[in-house]
């Protein structure tokens, strides 16, 4: 299945993913924040977040002030961030683009340019990661940066078949189970997703 495909489907359950994604938003925003200001101190005010989802770090972000723009591969998530920005007051500005042409997409600079969430493994050559990362490298303004989050895979045992649990979420009365399954392949996975 396509990456953005696989997003598409999980959209409406994304934030069951989390115990409390409201707690979560402002949980990472504020991480993110402290970052930001230990190693940027006050000179980042616009950020790109290019796989923003459905917006679990810029809406967050947005609320503390900043300039946020965000770009996702899936047009479902997108959709969701607008509809998640326009509940809480936040004015954003959000698109459908492949974190591989985010400087073609955007044509301009960022003071920082963001990927959270373990995005970029989704890139699954080194010809494909350095083609994002030189279109992350042309977003960003002289004297910014730029910040990735990823799992450290050497803490995971990528043997075999596995089930992830997250555990189970009370949502508008249903009662969900959540959890991935990978299935390894050297060092790749393929996962699903079930709510």
């Amino acid at each position: 299945m396509a990456t953005n495909d696989f997003y598409d489907q999980l959209t409406p359950f994304y934030h069951l993913i989390y115990p409390d994604w409201d707690s979560t938003i402002k949980h990472q925003s504020s991480q993110l924040d402290s970052i930001i200001r230990e190693y940027w101190s006050s000179s980042v005010s616009s950020i790109l977040d290019v796989s923003c989802g459905i917006g679990t770090q810029i809406l967050g972000l947005a609320h503390l002030g900043y300039n946020v723009t965000g770009s996702d591969l899936s047009s479902q998530e997108i959709s969701r961030a607008k509809r998640e920005a326009k509940k809480r007051g936040l004015e954003l500005e959000l698109s459908v683009a492949d974190m591989r042409e985010a400087f073609t997409h955007h044509s301009r600079q960022f003071d920082l340019v963001i990927s959270c969430d373990n995005s970029v493994p989704h890139l699954l050559t080194d010809e494909d990661i350095l083609t994002a990362f030189n279109q992350f490298y042309r977003c960003t303004r002289p004297g910014g940066g730029c910040l990735l989050s990823v799992r450290d895979y050497d803490q995971e045992n990528l043997v075999g078949t596995q089930v992830k649990p997250y555990g189970t979420r009370n949502e508008n009365g249903h009662r969900y189970l959540l959890f991935q399954v990978w299935e390894i392949h050297g060092n790749t996975y393929d996962l699903s997703s079930s709510a």
